[in-house]
């Protein structure tokens, strides 16, 4: 069996090293030779726990990386798209990047080839594609969808062993493309298209307002004395909602994944004329959440010009070097706007891009964020960071004020309340 990935990012790196290392014969596809170039190497573009010593097992057996269309698609059984389509500042994903890039496939396309879609698109775009290649070719073939369900940190153990496998498929495609899933994991859960390509959104959708609703009931805990982590416990604890859900007080949802679907389920909305009042306020009630932090800020230090602030964690979340969309990186932004001085430390990020650079500075070790700051905000929540507070640390402090937005740092803190003003969310 052979299967062509295409798109190399997160997702398709993720998938290839996973489907070689079960025994599958893998060609990943990119444009970029740089990308290549590194993966060849045994270097994916982005860190993932295990993904570089699972791509480089590999190498000699199983996987290649290419950036030749032909080349990658000569005896592909399989095709799978795995774009991390992209989006803006605003959440809107650039859905057309996607589709041209699969179009400079088609006349390589051959008589047998399954096309596989987990890029997160709109609901309407496998069967888009389909009728994109039709126009092109003049004939049919085979385009199913399977919504991706990775997770930054935790991707390569989710896509090995998954729940279950949801596929979009028509009826008298199924079983021609049963045979590389049923590889994967015995539970598939078969599906006509949209309605995958729908459960990706209603999926990604539950959770988004799911946290924004679990942070709305924090925000009004401060007011009341009530402490929003003991609320939690009590959601989680009945039987209609359960121990898993996602109800925890948090930060902001940032990072694109979730909010492109609220984005996508209102466009839809929009398009038919019907009101989704709920998933306009998902959106509206989590961007005023994004200035949680920065409202402590200013209550505590009032005009943040030339105050010295200090960041712990920058990377969208643990288990990850990414910045893009990371919602610590967003608060930097926001504070720099306002003349604050921004020291950061991150156990992930070595060097910075000058996209960033510009408003936040790196510091070496934990204790240089404490020196001489007028607060530290702690935003992503590595392990490091968890009982990292001290006496030296808030020695080190000019006015001694820790933000930490989600509570990571509270029974650490708590040792220290009487030599700090420590404001966590969800808390009076």
């Amino acid at each position: 069996m052979n299967v062509c990935v295409f798109g190399l990012w997160h997702l398709g790196c993720v998938t290839a090293a996973c489907l070689a290392d079960m025994g599958i014969n893998v060609k990943g596809l990119d444009f970029d030779e740089i990308v290549v170039s590194e993966l060849n190497k045994g270097k994916a573009p982005l860190y993932e726990p295990g993904l570089n010593e699972l791509i480089t097992k590999n190498l000699s057996k199983s996987i290649k990386f290419t950036n030749s269309k032909e080349d990658a698609l000569k005896d592909a059984d399989f095709l799978w798209i795995t774009f991390d389509t992209p989006v803006d500042d605003e959440d809107n994903a650039d859905v057309e990047y996607v589709l041209n890039a699969v179009g400079e496939l088609f006349e390589y396309f051959n008589e047998n080839l399954k096309v596989i879609v987990s890029s997160q698109m709109p609901v309407g775009s496998t069967e888009k594609l389909r009728d994109l290649y039709k126009a092109h070719s003049g004939k049919d073939a085979v385009f199913c969808c399977s919504p991706e369900n990775l997770r930054l940190g935790k991707a390569i153990d989710i896509f090995t062993n998954p729940d279950r496998i949801v596929i979009g498929a028509r009826h008298n495609e199924k079983e021609l493309v049963e045979s590389l899933f049923i590889k994967i994991s015995p539970n598939l859960l078969w599906m006509n298209v949209e309605s995958a390509e729908m459960t990706k959104h209603a999926i990604n959708a539950f959770l988004a307002t799911s946290a924004v609703f679990a942070n709305e009931i924090a925000s009004l805990c401060e007011y009341v004395g009530a402490d929003a982590k003991e609320v939690e416990k009590g959601l989680k604890s009945e039987q209609r909602i359960g121990n898993k859900a996602y109800v925890a007080p948090s930060g902001a949802i940032a990072g694109g994944t979730l909010n492109r679907d609220i984005v996508f389920l209102n466009k839809l909305a929009d398009r038919y004329d019907y009101p989704a009042a709920l998933f306009k306020g998902v959106s509206l009630s989590n961007n005023l959440h994004k200035m949680w932090a920065k409202n402590k800020l200013e209550q505590k230090l009032g005009n943040l010009r030339d105050k010295k602030i200090g960041i712990l964690g920058l990377t969208y979340k643990v288990g990850t070097d990414t910045l893009r969309r990371s919602l610590a990186v967003e608060i930097c932004r926001e504070i720099a706007l306002d003349g604050a001085i921004i020291v950061a430390y991150d156990p992930a990020v070595k060097n910075i891009d000058d996209e960033y650079g510009d408003f936040i500075s790196l510091a070496g070790h934990i204790a240089n964020v404490f020196e001489n700051a007028d607060s530290v905000i702690l935003c992503t929540e590595w392990p490091d960071f968890k009982t990292c507070l001290n006496d030296s640390c808030i020695e080190r402090m000019h006015n001694k004020i820790l933000i930490d937005c989600n509570g990571f740092m509270f029974e650490n803190a708590q040792q220290y309340k009487d030599k700090i003003n420590y404001v966590t969310f969800g808390r009076k």
